[in-house]
């Protein structure tokens, strides 16, 4: 790459940028979100298993990035030094997908919030959301083309900008906490936000998918790894940001569902808003907390928009599995052309804004973001056991990758067919990046690849028409 280690990145910045790709729009709305599928009770069982799936997850990166130091790139060399090329380039088009899906989600939630800090009276119509959210994402192109270790200096200042109202939220909402409204009469057997059946499995499940999205981005340092000075500091500013971001959201969640009621709390827009709103600060809380949210989206951006560029530039320079064109590099060693691309690509879906339905859009993008990295991180998981598979004496590392994995096959489950359905049609839109890398090297798709390849496009196309004919919907 070129960079001497005062252009890398440091622990202290490693971990404002590990915490500032996990806190983002997940921890803003994640308790309408759950309460929508779970009562207070089943979330908090929710989280348990969330917080110690994703620990595991942590753990698994941490013990790559120490066992294998010289792959470099992450969840994509992972899967391509365990499973082959095409497993390894899928990985990262998965998860560059699910990075710029994010980046999507993030800019709907900022706009989403600034219409509810400004009114009903004032609410900006979709044509304008769709305009200004189009200034603010090719603002981070340029702010990033300047340098990335400039853009991680600007995300300390964000990252602690963006704490400071959760903080608040803490605090004031242990005071105002209810414990009539927090636990619910007959939580097993009837959701308190709809009056809905519902059993304690499906409740647990229904919330997986959304206390996944909060903790995505854990693994943001590790494919930022060459950026660093060292591979252990990766390892360890990943630990430290994951334990710091659990804390928080854990916190924020219950408390949330303590303060305002679960009928109230399902028809939020701005549920830490509500929260704030009802305890001693009232309406100035309620501010604070919305420009918190717009804080933190803008942060997250910054950071996601790092990592998703990153992704495509790495497997380009690493192996040539991506095209040519995603090696160039400006003066600043920024991947001009793949930052350009994703910027691109976010552009394009920011269609989605000219729709009034942005809570809906936020959802659904959330979630098909998540089951997109899911994939990612069950294959690296996989590889982690595999690594360890035939050495001695390794029974916590592979006791931990075994976690890792089954972990990741039950979120996905949890998440269900129709997002499941949707990444598998996205994935298979990186057939022809994947054919043009091939061609670049004067190589030929394997036959092998050929089945991969069919089988992917096969799966798409069934879901593809279950979607079209209604059997699946999301």
């Amino acid at each position: 790459m070129g960079e001497n280690n005062e252009k890398k990145l440091g622990l202290g910045l490693l971990i404002a940028l590990g915490i500032g790709s996990m806190i983002a729009s997940g921890i803003f709305n994640s308790p309408t979100d759950l309460i929508s599928t779970s009562n207070p009770q089943a979330v908090l069982i929710a989280w348990c298993i969330g917080v110690f799936g994703v620990i595991m997850l942590a753990l698994v990166f941490n013990i790559l990035s120490n066992k294998r130091p010289e792959l470099k790139g992450g969840i994509y060399s992972y899967a391509r030094a365990g499973y082959g090329p095409f497993i390894g380039f899928n990985c990262a088009w998965g998860y560059w997908m699910s990075s710029f899906l994010g980046n999507v989600s993030f800019i709907i939630l900022i706009f989403k919030t600034i219409n509810s800090l400004i009114g009903s009276q004032y609410k900006m119509p979709p044509v304008v959301i769709f305009v200004l959210g189009s200034v603010l994402l090719w603002s981070y192109y340029f702010i990033i083309r300047r340098g990335i270790k400039e853009a991680g200096v600007l995300n300390v200042v964000i990252t602690i900008a963006k704490i400071v109202p959760l903080i608040l939220v803490i605090i004031f909402g242990a005071l105002a906490f209810k414990g009539e409204v927090f636990f619910i009469a007959d939580w097993k057997n009837i959701l308190a936000s709809t009056g809905e059946a519902t059993t304690i499995g499906k409740q647990v499940s229904g919330a997986m998918g959304t206390v996944l999205w909060c903790f995505v981005g854990v693994e943001a340092l590790v494919v930022l790894s060459e950026r660093a000075e060292t591979q252990q500091l990766v390892g360890r500013a990943t630990v430290i940001s994951l334990l710091a971001t659990a804390t928080l959201y854990v916190s924020i969640s219950i408390l949330s569902m303590g303060v305002v009621p679960a009928k109230v709390l399902v028809g939020s827009t701005t549920p830490l808003a509500d929260v704030l709103l009802a305890t001693s600060l009232g309406k100035a809380g309620a501010v604070i907390i919305k420009l918190g949210i717009i804080i933190s989206n803008i942060g997250a951006l910054l950071c996601w928009n790092l990592l998703t560029t990153e992704i495509l530039y790495v497997p380009a320079v690493q192996d040539d599995l991506m095209p040519q064109w995603f090696k160039k590099t400006n003066q600043k060693n920024v991947p001009i052309n793949a930052l350009l691309f994703t910027i691109g690509a976010i552009q394009i879906f920011l269609f989605a804004l000219l729709s009034p339905a942005l809570q809906k859009g936020y959802y659904i993008a959330t979630h098909v973001a998540t089951t997109n990295i899911l994939l990612p991180y069950l294959i690296s998981s996989m590889f982690a056991f595999k690594v360890y598979k035939g050495e001695q004496g390794c029974l916590k590392e592979k006791l931990i990758a075994l976690i890792a994995v089954l972990y990741s096959i039950y979120v996905i489950y949890a998440v269900g067919i129709a997002y499941l359905g949707l990444a598998f049609i996205m994935y298979s839109t990186g057939i022809v990046i994947y054919v043009k890398g091939k061609r670049e090297k004067n190589e030929s798709i394997t036959n092998k690849e050929k089945l991969y390849i069919t089988i992917l496009l096969i799966v798409s196309i069934i879901m593809i028409i279950l979607a079209a004919t209604g059997r699946i919907s999301v």
